[in-house]
């Protein structure tokens, strides 16, 4: 998407910016070649594994699939794996405790140019994923920014929690 053709079409004042663009509509029944080769690049169809993303208490220890269904959370937790992310980074990693599940960002190379950063609109994709699961399987939790002190990998910033009601 030619990222200029979109600031002058909504006209975009001085000292405002457009940091992403979503589209509408209903998909094509077919994708062109170029989308294919596009998909392909960025491996659009791929993601992580679920011991990737997700950890038990600090980032040393992944947390077991089946731990997440005896703690209901597994569905918000596959909701926020199969997330859609620019270029397919999926910086989200999730540490689950007691409390709650307490969400990071593991930054990559050119998405924060000092005036925003491109991988928060991942996050917070990522966050309402895991909100709209959570309250379609009745679990109750409440966002809070309370950072719970876990020990964080190189090139990670905490984000926030959702805690357990």
């Amino acid at each position: 998407m030619p990222r200029e053709k979109f600031e002058a079409a909504s006209e975009l004042k001085d000292g405002e910016l457009m940091p992403c663009v979503s589209p509408l509509g209903y998909a094509a029944k077919k994708m062109g070649v170029k989308e294919v080769l596009m998909r392909k690049g960025v491996k659009a169809d791929t993601r992580f594994d679920f011991a990737e993303l997700f950890f038990k208490d600090n980032f040393e220890t992944s947390l077991a699939e089946d731990e997440a269904k005896e703690l209901g959370i597994d569905t918000a937790l596959e909701a926020v794996r199969l997330a859609p992310s620019a270029v397919n980074k999926q910086p989200w990693r999730v540490v689950i405790t007691k409390d709650g599940a307490h969400f990071y960002e593991k930054k990559s190379r050119g998405y924060d140019n000092g005036t925003y950063d491109l991988q928060k609109i991942d996050m917070g994709i990522a966050l309402y994923h895991f909100e709209r699961e959570c309250k379609e399987s009745n679990k109750s939790v409440e966002y809070k920014v309370c950072d719970p002190g876990i020990s964080l990998l190189e090139n990670m910033d905490y984000i926030g929690s959702y805690m357990w009601n």
